[in-house]
């Protein structure tokens, strides 16, 4: 697996864990990803586009999660 790969599975589990509570905690998301919330949710909304999240989500959890995402990246404005 790839480092690219390993990233992104790693950042799927994480939010698989965190996604009923409106996404993974801020600090959380900077101190394990070294990213801003920003561009955590930006990736996550690119990455829930590729067939790993949706064979990893059901529908019903991908609809939320791409909520989520939403609310979280309008937060982050």
């Amino acid at each position: 697996m790839s480092e690219t790969d390993a990233l992104k599975h790693e950042m799927l589990e994480f939010e698989a864990r965190w996604f009923r509570l409106g996404g993974g905690p801020s600090h959380e998301i900077h101190s394990r990803f070294g990213m801003t919330d920003r561009t955590f949710f930006a990736e996550m909304d690119a990455l829930m586009d590729e067939r790993r999240a949706l064979d990893h989500f059901t529908p019903r959890d991908t609809e939320v999660i791409r909520a989520v995402i939403r609310r979280r990246l309008w937060l982050a404005s």
